[in-house]
């Protein structure tokens, strides 16, 4: 039987971006020669996905490759901007059917009502839309002028009326963290209300955005008001933990996230977590793909990755939505807490989520 995985985090031309947000991670990673030149800050480029396309060849084999060798329920995939490929809803509409839930990660510029369509259609879609906040002020790390923002705004508001399951990732900044009430209320407005995701500003440059040690009196007195946004919200227990991130000044909690999810590239190369690219394990478009699969949860790295306290510098910074994993395993929320995200809430997902936690737990929690 094929080895249980709960989802393969698909990143797609992560250096071409429609938006250059002043944070962005990948901006600020080395894994690559290409983020290392910090080419997401140059004029997005576009691609094809399209029988015959290099893209289309090298996306599919690693899709298949990994539902070849692992059971895979949850497939996300993110960017870079992925509208900006031509052809993106042909591979969304190819993969839906394989998988319990696609997740689809945009900063919903480029959305229009016939990609909201198509995505109605395929029925079990996910959208995660990133957005810090609904006023210019705090979303002005990722967009500039006021204009743009409010086009922007325009956009994510079609998003939010179109019936599809949404999600919203905000990065909690010395900006951001002072619209948290208002940006709640703003989308517990809608119909069908997203849940809203805050989480920290990362990476090597994040002491230039980060939520100052005085601001976190705003987080605070958001959570204080939790019952008044709680439809929009993830459980509470959540916000517990995001502030002892913020007193603490670093994570010192465990992440089980990569024991759950592998990180694939569109061009084959495979790395051991989603939240931060640390090493190449190799690539899969190539005929030892076997080999660098066989690495997924067995290398050095996933020792370290797994500990119980988090052992790299890099970790004790990360803080973000794929977080509700770990409490789940660490038992700080249930089940049902932790499905209620749309991501989660399949229930074949559900089921292997809970398998999967006994399976540590039998394990001795290794």
């Amino acid at each position: 039987m094929a080895r249980k995985l709960l989802g393969n985090d698909l990143v797609i031309n992560e250096d071409s971006c429609n938006l250059s947000c002043t944070y962005c991670l990948t901006g600020q990673s080395n894994l690559k020669e290409g983020h290392r030149l910090k080419l997401i800050f140059d004029p997005p480029k576009r691609d094809t996905y399209a029988a015959g396309t290099e893209l289309a060849e090298r996306v599919d084999t690693v899709s298949e490759r990994v539902r070849t060798r692992f059971s895979v329920p949850l497939l996300k995939v993110t960017g870079g901007e992925i509208f900006l490929v031509r052809g993106i809803m042909d591979f969304l509409a190819r993969e839906a059917p394989k998988y319990e839930v696609v997740v689809v990660q945009t900063n919903g510029m480029l959305v229009g009502e016939d990609h909201l369509e198509r995505l109605r259609g395929m029925g079990n879609v996910v959208l995660q839309v990133s957005l810090d906040s609904h006023l210019h002020r705090g979303n002005s790390y990722r967009v500039d002028k006021p204009e743009l923002h409010a086009k922007l705004i325009r956009a994510i508001t079609r998003i939010l009326d179109s019936g599809i399951a949404c999600e919203i990732y905000g990065v909690l900044n010395d900006r951001s963290v002072l619209d948290l009430p208002e940006f709640a209320a703003w989308l517990g407005g809608f119909r069908d209300p997203p849940m809203y995701f805050p989480f920290p500003v990362r990476g090597p440059d994040s002491e230039r955005f980060a939520v100052r040690p005085d601001q976190v009196r705003h987080i605070e007195d958001f959570v204080g008001r939790y019952d008044e946004f709680a439809a929009v919200l993830p459980p509470k227990a959540y916000f517990e933990r995001l502030l002892s991130f913020y007193r603490a000044g670093r994570r010192t909690f465990r992440c089980h996230l990569p024991r759950l999810v592998v990180s694939t590239f569109s061009d084959g190369v495979v790395t051991p977590c989603p939240n931060i690219w640390f090493s190449d394990m190799g690539t899969i478009v190539e005929d030892t793909w076997r080999d660098t699969l066989d690495k997924v949860g067995h290398t050095g790295l996933y020792q370290a990755l797994l500990a119980e306290r988090p052992r790299l510098t890099a970790c004790h910074g990360c803080f973000t939505p794929w977080d509700t994993l770990s409490m789940y395993f660490d038992d700080e929320i249930t089940l049902d807490e932790l499905c209620a995200a749309p991501t989660y809430s399949p229930e074949p997902i559900r089921r292997m989520l809970a398998d999967a936690k006994q399976d540590y737990v039998r394990g001795n929690g290794r």
